[in-house]
């Protein structure tokens, strides 16, 4: 009883200050606030008995932030209170419920703005003050102690910051809705809805047709095991897949819900959900698993699993939250926080924190990281993304951005010596996700969609000298959907393979590591015997990805977070997949068919144009009814595009969540919008001709040759031959045309070739010799310039071009014409007329650009 008074003159003291008492009764106000006490008691009597894992003796890829803690706490209490409400008085009540959530918000909100504190209304004031009052003091995940205070943009989204900054936790991106795709907000659904067995949180666990569903582990290993025979990309090589990572380390971060310490939770065993947390949802592997098998003979064995921090802010359905930053903002680099932004920044000329004590850079070392495997002296890592450290694949792509970082910084500092180090980071970071937005869409996306999704979706950058993109629209929501962020774009584990391979700068394999003995291991990082994270990114691009399909290598499937030595220590990321798409409330790969415009399934039969027989016939031996399928199997299984990597539904997924985040972003490199400091037309086309592989070469020691269309696999070394462009150079990977390596191929096969053959003939070599050398010699003048970044802002560089083209025609010329006289046999079949140089071809080199910054 004395709950109940306390709750209502609380409540009361509340609406009444606001002037809107009257909107709800008061009847309809008590249940809501007694439901609320309820759960906050229910809540936190069960985190009182969840143990402590602090140790790291629990791996997570996914770890809560104190945000991201404060907001579950919230979501929790209210998942329990909705169950209350729902048992007593039906689903109906939740939209009066959620009236007396309002009110209550625009109690909290109106004290806030009393107060002068501008900031979006929420609940999770209202709930810490619920508690406060019911005098709980406890030291928890709903109060996360931290000694940090670290500076985040103006909290008002007119200030003239907000115009040109893109602030790091994405606030005021959108001025009209200003954290929608923040970090720490709630992920959207495609179709508006959700698939829960009670409508709300349970994870769905019956087929149509009254069943019991598969364990997902089950699913795994009669769908998804390694396949007969490794299938391995003919087109592909492996960069795509790591970069796709990185594109999801910058993106998705799902984290998973904590214990009351603010720990991972240990769900390992197959009674946690009952005997340690609500949040635990274990996966049981069958019985005669051939890697996770029983403990015992009376002891199953589950994979652990913890479900999706629920972020829910109302009464209601479960809510997935991002904690990064839903744009694309090299997150991985900068962070998606403003206190994990400043640990990343050295505060000095703009520059980027490194580790150079082994003789080449890494970012800094983080000796305090519990979630790294490995030990002194074998340090993980800082960087704007945690997960840096989840495999060796990952370092180089963390290395290179930040060498290319501090490179443009020092540039920039030589440029404009008067500017501080906040001006220049800023400045530096802007050309940075400008560039990485660039790559995604000029260079990752065409590999992976089909034209006709890259075309429907409007996802290809415009060409130089097309003006601005115009399709900024501050109604689209750029947030990331549940069937893209805990599906879809997790295709990309289908591409890893086992072995990583190392490469030197002559392509000379140095061995390779195995992806399941480095979860969360950085050894291979130290390792300069082996060249270091170079030789790691040499293997990436030289070797082949495993092909998109339904098989996955047997570390994907078996060894994540393993601890060396302890098999079955780790969990198979598959199941974890597929589970995870249950535990978000995905709804079942049938019910998106007609949305991605395939379709509706009744039957089996239905599926035959979109999934090859024997892909059916396998679906058949683990889903009772279509209808049963999995979104995650669904779309891995589908027969991939004419084009493309990926069958209609996960392709339209990605190009739906890929225009979402293009058109949504009011800092979109292309843009240029109102009240808004973007890039001049100039600089737009010079961000339009940037190249991936330019910015390996450019950040690396031993890239000496390296493919402009950075994602196709070459099948075999480089050879130089006559009239035939191989492998692109580093300092030509800014052009279209591979003319250094032409002329390098001319002057290669004259020597060797040729020469020798033309005994008697020394005038009429000479004079070829004369063009070769002059055109040897150039060639340096134009990498210098495109080494400065200068090249860019040539504004005669077709002219130049075709000068040089030119050059290179007159060289190919007098080769053509050696190679007669040596089938002939005849010296005098080359003619006696002199070879001349196109004038001035220099001038354009030396010319000074108009602007030579972005």
């Amino acid at each position: 009883m004395r709950t109940t008074l306390v709750t209502f003159y609380f409540l009361a003291a509340i609406l009444s200050s606001c002037g809107i008492y009257a909107a709800l009764n008061d009847t309809t106000r008590q249940i809501v606030a007694d439901a609320l006490f309820e759960a906050l008691n229910s809540v936190d009597s069960a985190a009182t008995t969840e143990p402590s894992v602090a140790d790291g003796s629990i791996v997570s890829s996914q770890i809560a932030n104190d945000a991201s803690k404060k907001l579950q706490f919230t979501g929790d209490v209210l998942e329990v209170a909705t169950q209350i409400l729902v048992s007593k008085y039906g689903v109906g009540i939740l939209g009066d419920a959620n009236e007396v959530l309002e009110e209550l918000n625009s109690g909290d909100a109106e004290g806030r703005k009393k107060r002068n504190v501008n900031e979006d209304a929420n609940v999770n004031s209202f709930i810490s003050r619920l508690r406060v009052k019911r005098e709980a003091t406890s030291s928890d995940y709903s109060n996360p102690t931290t000694n940090q205070t670290c500076k985040g943009p103006p909290t008002s989204c007119s200030d003239p910051t907000h115009d040109r900054i893109r602030s790091i936790t994405g606030y005021c991106n959108n001025r009209a809705k200003p954290t929608q795709a923040n970090s720490v907000t709630a992920i959207r659904r495609l179709l508006g809805t959700t698939s829960y067995s009670d409508g709300l949180q349970v994870i769905r666990n019956s087929s149509v047709t009254g069943s019991e569903l598969p364990s997902t582990r089950l699913v795994s290993n009669k769908l998804h095991d390694e396949g007969s025979t490794p299938n391995f990309s003919p087109s592909v090589n492996h960069l795509h897949m790591q970069i796709g990572q990185f594109i999801a380390h910058d993106i998705i971060f799902m984290p998973s819900s904590v214990a009351k310490d603010g720990s991972s939770l240990n769900c390992t065993s197959c009674s946690s959900p009952t005997n340690i947390s609500s949040n635990c949802a274990p996966i049981p592997a069958p019985s005669d698993d051939k890697y996770f098998f029983p403990i015992s003979k009376t002891e199953p064995r589950c994979i652990r699993l913890t479900r999706a921090l629920n972020g829910q802010s109302g009464f209601g359905v479960r809510t997935q939250i991002d904690q990064n930053t839903h744009y694309l903002d090299m997150s991985t680099v900068y962070g998606s926080a403003d206190c994990e932004a400043e640990t990343v920044r050295s505060f000095q000329n703009g520059l980027l924190k490194t580790y150079i004590g082994i003789g080449y850079v890494l970012p800094p070392q983080n000796p305090n990281d519990t979630n790294c495997q490995s030990k002194n002296p074998y340090y993980c890592f800082t960087a704007g993304d945690f997960r840096n450290c989840l495999h060796p694949g990952l370092l180089p792509l963390h290395s290179v951005f930040i060498k290319e970082h501090n490179r443009l910084a020092a540039k920039v500092k030589t440029a404009q010596p008067s500017w501080n180090d906040e001006q220049i980071y800023q400045f530096v970071r802007r050309i940075m996700v400008a560039q990485w937005q660039h790559i995604v869409y000029n260079e990752y996306l065409p590999k992976l969609l089909t034209d006709k999704y890259l075309t429907d979706f409007n996802l290809k950058p415009l060409q130089p000298g097309s003006g601005p993109f115009t399709g900024y629209n501050t109604s689209m929501d750029a947030s990331l959907s549940g069937e893209f962020a805990a599906s879809a774009f997790r295709f990309g584990h289908s591409q890893s393979r086992q072995d990583f391979a190392r490469q030197d700068a002559t392509n000379k394999s140095l061995g390779a590591y195995d992806l399941g003995y480095n979860i969360f291991y950085s050894d291979q990082m130290y390792n300069t015997n082996a060249g270091g994270w170079q030789t790691v990114l040499m293997g990436l691009i030289k070797t082949a990805a495993m092909q998109v399909d339904r098989y996955f290598s047997f570390p994907i499937r078996n060894q994540l977070f393993e601890i060396r030595g302890q098999n079955a220590s780790g969990v198979d990321l598959i199941s974890v997949n597929i589970m995870r798409g249950r535990d978000v409330g995905l709804l079942p790969y049938v019910k998106y068919r007609t949305l991605v415009g395939l379709t509706a399934v009744n039957a089996w039969t239905d599926l035959s144009s979109t999934f090859s027989a024997a892909n059916l016939a396998a679906l058949k031996t683990v889903y009772a009814d279509p209808a049963d399928i999995d979104l995650y199997s669904g779309i891995v299984m589908e027969t991939p595009l004419s084009g493309g990597q990926l069958g209609p539904t996960a392709s339209w997924i990605i190009a739906e969540q890929f225009r979402a985040l293009k058109t949504g972003d009011r800092f979109y490199y292309e843009n240029q919008v109102t009240n808004t400091v973007g890039f001049t037309p100039t600089q737009i086309d010079a961000i339009r001709r940037v190249k991936l592989a330019k910015i390996f070469c450019e950040n690396t020691d031993i890239i000496t040759s390296i493919n402009s269309n950075i994602f196709d696999l070459e099948m075999s070394s480089p050879q130089y031959e006559l009239n035939e462009q191989t492998t692109r150079q580093c300092c030509a990977v800014h052009h279209a045309e591979d003319i250094g390596n032409q002329v390098r191929a001319f002057a290669t096969h004259f020597n060797a070739h040729i020469r020798p053959q033309l005994v008697g003939a020394e005038r009429r070599v000479q004079k070829v010799r004369h063009t070769l050398t002059k055109m040897m010699r150039l060639w340096p003048l134009v990498c210098e310039t495109a080494l400065k970044m200068e090249w860019h802002f040539f504004d005669n560089r077709d002219q130049f071009l075709r000068r040089v083209k030119k050059y290179i025609l007159l060289g190919r010329r007098c080769v053509r014409r050696l190679n007669r006289a040596v089938d002939k046999n005849s010296v005098e079949a080359f003619p006696e007329n002199e070879v001349t140089l196109p004038p001035n071809l220099i001038m354009y080199h030396h010319r000074a650009p108009n602007n030579h910054t972005i």
